[in-house]
């Protein structure tokens, strides 16, 4: 099978009885029969789960998912000793990019990130968010809420792909204003799971590190994304047979531009893909996903082609594919499908694992939302057993599980977007990405413990963080492909990684062999088509309480605005200090066509933005969003300067990073008394009152909560609406 022919689903293989080929109907080990039985819920089935996971833990054993590996208790405390407490100590990096799923369509409900319960979303002029999603098809007020796919209830487990090309995945981005989803992918877009539904999932982001803005490369189907993570870019200009912007060009060996595994081999340092070659079926094969094969240098049919065990073709696992018989094509083979990695991780093995691995997923284990995220959660259990079962690997390892796009599913984060003319990021007059967010967890020593990272990144910072590690490695493999706009707005992956803090325990995580069993349970359930909500049955879903710890971000975003009565022109200055740039967006709240404004925004100097008020009465409303929860919201009107005014308020706020306080001074520009309401949004802070006469103004130290984060709206008469919402490092 072969992604060419997306967005067009292609649909599992099926035995005479409907069930899913390659099914072997056997009861997991460790699971009683009877819960097997006809009409046993999904529920149960995982609540069985749990019970056996709780029955383990009480014999002094730990697993990851199967009760087969006995592990040691939390033994961090060991093995910290044989560590430096600095990069020095990574020895290997593992890739494990799976397939089309949104963060919000996987995470929205996990407590912590930036979810549904995102405070400081993209709200339009109308007052609604970017939440309520425009559906010409509701009667209840013209838009779709996001809605459960409920596993127990309906066959969401198996729920099949959306539209996931180019031209839709720019029609849901709508010019930045993020409000074509449904029209473009339809209304199973707005899908999500929650933590019973997806358990194994949520029990690993918990308890290691979780990306919450990070993005695919390009809004666009999975072969472009796979490139990009593979090469740093699509070759926008067309100058080595690209743009790759869809997957036409799967395997053709047809692009010329230099891969980065290309850059690991001339650099001297180890590496593999890891991919069963396999006649392509459900559980077989690679999806077309070994995207390697896409490029000129990897075919095997080329004159001299290097064929030797550490070539490049050798690496790249090119030389088999489709060649070898075809094994057991069924949902207990995955120690099959992964034998040569698994191999690798025993000690003292013949090929041990490399510096750096990619390991590619057949089909129906790659968590495509054609086949089940319960055997994705199969799969990434039986990589991460097959590195913890050999102590030495597992303490020198960074695991990276992510995926390569959201297929059709929602995503509600801005996108950085580039500004017009921005050399390498544009193809047939659009932008190329980055794309919707997608999950991205990291698994390591470095990263347990439950934190949550919300610096921007995409594909190109796996290539990024490879660049800094082999140059601490003295092998500096570097790529020539990734733009400097991505390097200035992607992070490289090292903020979200404390190497001065290791602990190698293992967390609890969901029984998989339950896992199976419900998946295949739930393909007797009806369809999600019955998930949708009902007429004047939708409700905003509510995340559960809870937080993970954040990581520091490497940037320090700040806007204020100045108002001149003389001009009647409002200046937003744009600011961030900090080693990493950021994409900040200006929409109009009111008086203008709502449309985006792009700003790329350093330490090298300010951006600004102007608004004329002699075009809109004297009137102004934009606010400004930008990464981590980013807000600056400004409106009032303009008082022309020579007019005895009377009160004026005005608002000057700086942040103040070693009290993590946000500094607000009011102050009335006229000669009447003002007065201020200062309420939270979210966060800290509370509601105040705050009465300034003329030269006399009043600071307020507004407080952030624990991670810096803060959210003030302050209003006065008059229309006179600022809001501050950020995060003070």
């Amino acid at each position: 099978m072969s992604h060419a022919d997306e967005p067009t689903e292609h649909l599992p293989e099926t035995n005479p009885d409907g069930s899913l080929a390659g099914t072997t109907g056997r009861i997991p080990r460790g699971v009683p029969a009877s819960l097997f039985r006809s009409g046993m819920s999904r529920r149960r089935l995982l609540q069985a789960a749990a019970a056996t996971a709780t029955a383990v833990a009480t014999t002094g054993l730990t697993t990851a998912g199967t009760g087969k590996a006995a592990a040691a208790p939390a033994d961090s405390a060991a093995v910290a000793t044989g560590f430096t407490g600095t990069i020095a100590d990574l020895k290997h990096v593992v890739i494990l990019m799976q397939e089309n799923r949104s963060f919000d369509h996987y995470f929205g409900m996990l407590p912590g990130v930036r979810g549904f319960g995102d405070k400081q979303a993209l709200r339009y002029p109308d007052g609604t968010t970017v939440f309520q999603q425009p559906d010409a098809k509701r009667t209840d007020g013209g838009h779709l809420l996001p809605f459960r796919l409920e596993t127990g209830k309906y066959n969401a487990q198996n729920a099949g792909g959306l539209p996931h090309g180019w031209s839709d995945g720019h029609n849901a981005w709508a010019t930045g204003k993020n409000n074509g989803w449904v029209a473009a992918k339809g209304e199973q877009t707005m899908g999500y799971f929650t933590g019973e539904d997806i358990p194994w999932q949520y029990a690993l982001a918990s308890a290691y590190m979780v990306c919450d803005h990070n993005h695919c490369s390009i809004a666009t189907s999975t072969s472009p994304n796979r490139i990009y993570m593979w090469s740093g870019g699509i070759d926008p200009t067309g100058a080595n047979q690209g743009p790759a912007i869809n997957n036409g060009g799967d395997y053709g060996y047809r692009y010329t531009w230099e891969t980065y595994p290309e850059a690991l081999q001339k650099a001297g340092v180890s590496w593999q893909i890891y991919v069963n070659n396999d006649t392509d079926s459900n559980w077989l094969g690679d999806y077309t996903d070994n995207t390697v094969r896409s490029f000129a240098s990897f075919n095997p049919a080329q004159s001299g082609a290097d064929t030797s065990p550490d070539g490049l073709l050798a690496r790249g696992n090119v030389l088999r594919t489709h060649t070898k018989p075809t094994g057991p094509n069924s949902n207990q083979n995955v120690d099959y499908v992964l034998k040569d990695f698994i191999d690798a991780c025993e000690p003292g093995a013949e090929r041990p694992l490399p510096e750096v691995s990619w390991v590619v997923a057949p089909y129906l284990w790659s968590e495509h939302p054609a086949g089940a995220p319960d055997y994705g959660a199969v799969y990434a259990d039986r990589v991460i057993r097959a590195l913890h079962e050999n102590e030495e690997l597992w303490k020198s390892t960074l695991l990276i599980l992510t995926f390569d796009e959201n297929d059709g599913y929602f995503d509600h984060v801005q996108a950085p977007l580039p500004e017009p003319g921005t050399e390498g990021e544009f193809v047939q007059g659009l932008p190329i990405g980055p794309g919707a967010r997608v999950p991205m967890i990291l698994v390591s020593p470095w990263t347990r413990g439950g934190w949550v990272s919300s610096e921007v990144f995409d594909h190109t910072s796996l290539v990024q963080f490879l660049e800094h590690w082999t140059t601490s490695l003295g092998k500096p493999a570097l790529c020539e492909n990734v733009s400097e706009w991505r390097r200035t707005v992607c992070g490289d992956l090292t903020s979200a990684i404390d190497f001065s803090s290791a602990d190698t325990s293992l967390p609890e995580l969901p029984s998989v062999d339950v896992l199976v069993a419900a998946a295949e349970h739930d393909r007797t359930l009806p369809s999600i088509a019955k998930a949708i909500p009902a007429t004047g049955q939708q409700s905003m879903p509510v995340p559960p309480s809870g937080r993970l710890k954040a990581r520091p971000v490497p940037y320090q975003q700040h806007a204020t605005v100045a108002v001149d009565r003389s001009s009647g022109k409002v200046t937003a200055t744009l600011t961030n200090v900090g080693a990493r740039g950021v994409s900040m967006q200006v929409f109009p709240d009111a008086y203008r066509d709502f449309e985006a404004t792009p700003f790329t925004v350093t330490k090298d100097g300010a951006k600004r933005y102007v608004w004329d008020t002699a075009t809109t009465d004297g009137k102004y409303a934009f606010s400004v969003y930008g990464p981590d929860r980013f807000v600056r919201s400004f409106a009032g009107s303009v008082v022309p300067g020579g007019r005895n005014a009377g009160a004026v308020p005005q608002v000057e706020a700086e942040l103040v990073p070693g009290h993590r306080t946000l500094r607000l001074q009011l102050s009335s520009g006229g000669r009447d008394q003002v007065r201020f309401a200062l309420a939270a949004n979210d966060y800290e802070g509370g509601h105040r009152t705050v009465y300034v006469g003329q030269g006399k103004p009043a600071v307020v130290e507004w407080p952030t909560d624990q991670d810096g984060y803060y959210d003030v709206v302050v209003t006065a008469a008059d229309g006179f609406r600022y809001r501050f919402a950020g995060r003070i490092g």
